[in-house]
């Protein structure tokens, strides 16, 4: 076995039985003859074995090459976490075509041009979506449909394009990140580490399929332990979900950990069942969500990832050694840093942004991905994210400021539940400013004005630490939650 950060947190006997899988095709096989009569998935009503879950797939393959499509076409998915769900995903990928996983939130308009930008040639359909796909000039069928015979696998390889997921990317702008099975796998492989034993789990797959933290560890990743994977048609309603289903492994963003965290203060410990891990992504951890989930015996590892690399590239299951840190790069992937930005080199990138030339030039330079994101790395070789270059302040002086290291400090106080650095006005000129929504229990009790007080205080502390123009100037005291993104992170964008 290899001496590896990753490899060594496993169960050892465990450990001897995984390996990198490089298309979907083998993942199943390997689900037929290793777990044959394992709860695969489940909605709480209906649970199917791995042998029925495979079996069940090829007939959704069955009805997808009755449809006539051409090689490689595009196939969309809009539906939410259920068995249609998970079993399509798996079917389009298995035919050798390529699945796109549409977001619930999509208005009509959207869908329609999402078919015409990726040429869709079909799209699955949940009834209670039918009225979105009213008027697509591409095949609309039912989630529910699904063939008589169980047909074959499609030929595929690592280098076969599996799907496209939507992504912000390094400038901001939505695009689809063209993913291979190679690229899928290798992300699904690396979800299997975590401390201790990792076979036959339970997960509640509370983050939409649309988006790839959730694809890949809470489903993908799954499906290589022969773990139960429970479907979520709600994210935020599934909470409710916890104590019912048991899950030993949650998969959440950081807002999702604060909420369950908040009933769990109210309603006990026995409200998280049998919660042994946290994976917490998409968003830096508060370090008061790790200490809460110190005190409640459950190990929570953060981690760092894009959607252009697999989702899994560095993760840390020891945040109570080193909280602030995003961890150790996964096993089989290079890195270097140039001019403070992460670069990455590995079988777990995209092969692009799709129809995208002029960008997939800019983000990509001899084989390496560029990430946007300014990093550091410790004497022990954890990495910490200092912010992104987008998002960088560019100060009248010349001098550039990260919001994200300046926020990472506020974060540090458990009176401060969420906050925006940004540049704002003041007395006509730009300076460092903040806003700050305090952690609403902290605050019982207090005034308006002794709020104001505590906050000013905690700018003052942070300031005392920091060089003059990085330091805070403003300080706006928000008594209204932030406007957040589809993965619950703050949007930067509050307009």
């Amino acid at each position: 076995m290899k001496d590896n950060y990753f490899y060594n947190m496993v169960d050892p006997e465990e450990m001897s039985t995984l390996e990198y899988l490089p298309t979907y095709v083998e993942l199943l096989k390997k689900c037929e003859r290793d777990y044959p009569d394992y709860p695969a998935i489940s909605d709480k009503v209906t649970t199917y074995t791995y042998k029925e879950l495979v079996k069940r797939v090829a007939r959704r393959r069955d009805f997808i090459y009755s449809q006539g499509l051409t090689p490689g076409a595009k196939i969309a998915v809009m539906a939410r976490n259920d068995l249609d769900a998970m079993e399509l995903l798996l079917a389009i990928a298995t035919a050798g075509y390529t699945y796109i996983m549409l977001p619930n939130a999509l208005n009509a308009q959207a869908v329609m041009g999402i078919s015409m930008k990726f040429g869709l040639e079909g799209v699955f359909v949940a009834e209670e979506f039918m009225p979105l796909a009213e008027g697509l000039k591409c095949k609309v069928w039912s989630t529910k449909s699904i063939g008589d015979t169980e047909a074959d696998y499609a030929q595929v390889t690592k280098d076969t394009v599996a799907a496209i997921y939507f992504t912000g990317g390094t400038t901001g702008a939505p695009k689809g990140a063209v993913m291979t099975h190679g690229a899928m796998m290798r992300g699904a492989f690396n979800g299997v580490f975590q401390p201790g034993k990792v076979m036959h789990k339970k997960y509640l797959l509370m983050l939409p399929l649309s988006h790839i933290f959730g694809s890949i560890k809470s489903f993908l990743g799954c499906l290589y332990t022969g773990s139960l994977v429970y479907g979520c048609t709600d994210m935020k309603a599934a909470v409710g979900d916890i104590p019912v289903v048991k899950p030993h492994v949650l998969v959440l963003v950081p807002g999702l950990v604060d909420i369950i965290f908040s009933i769990a203060k109210m309603k006990g410990k026995e409200f998280l069942g049998d919660l042994e891990t946290l994976v917490v992504g998409a968003a830096p951890v508060p370090p008061r969500l790790m200490k809460m989930a110190e005190e409640m015996g459950i190990c929570l590892c953060a981690g760092y990832g894009l959607t252009e690399t697999a989702n899994l590239s560095f993760a840390n299951a020891e945040t109570d050694k080193y909280p602030e840190s995003m961890g150790k790069p996964y096993p089989e992937q290079e890195y270097k840093v140039v001019d403070g930005e992460l670069w990455l080199k590995g079988d777990n990138l995209m092969l692009g942004y799709y129809n995208e030339p002029e960008l997939n030039a800019k983000v990509f330079e001899d084989g390496w991905f560029k990430t946007g994101d300014l990093v550091e790395f410790d004497e022990n070789g954890y990495i910490y994210i200092t912010g992104r270059i987008k998002n960088l302040i560019i100060l009248g002086n010349g001098e550039n400021v990260s919001p994200e290291e300046i926020e990472e400090l506020f974060y540090k106080n458990s009176f401060v539940k969420d906050c925006l650095v940004s540049e704002m006005d003041k007395n006509g000129q730009g300076v460092i400013g903040i806003e700050i929504l305090p952690y609403a229990p902290e605050t019982v009790g207090m005034s308006d004005e002794e709020i104001r007080a505590k906050l000013q205080a905690i700018v003052d502390e942070v300031n005392s630490n920091l060089p003059p123009y990085k330091r805070v100037l403003k300080l706006v005291v928000r008594t209204e939650d932030f406007k957040k993104t589809g993965a619950l992170k703050i949007d930067r964008n509050q307009n």
